[in-house]
């Protein structure tokens, strides 16, 4: 029979992680019109308008899938964790 390992010190490590990851993505938004005159360029200026619209897109899309990545983590914790409790008990039931 093959023992399952669970490394939960680094499933932790990952929901703390995922949870920075997030925290960042949230929090960052686009400082366009607080740049637009220092581009001196409207070609410029235009291009990173284009930019930060593209990015704050794309933005949101990767911040979906860190959640939904997160959630599956704690999700995997909790059931690794429950099924750890489980056959603890079933493994003290059955030396008695």
């Amino acid at each position: 029979m093959t023992d399952l390992g669970v490394d939960y010190e680094y499933l932790y490590t990952i929901k703390k992680d995922l949870g920075t990851v997030r925290k960042e993505f949230k929090g960052c938004s686009g400082h366009q019109e607080d740049m637009r005159d220092e581009y001196g360029s409207p070609y410029v200026a235009g291009a990173m308008d284009e930019f930060t619209t593209n990015w704050d897109d794309h933005r949101k899309e990767l911040l979906g899938n860190i959640e939904k990545v997160g959630k599956l983590v704690e999700q995997s914790i909790e059931n690794f964790e429950k099924l750890d409790k489980e056959l603890a008990e079933a493994n003290k039931r059955k030396k008695k």
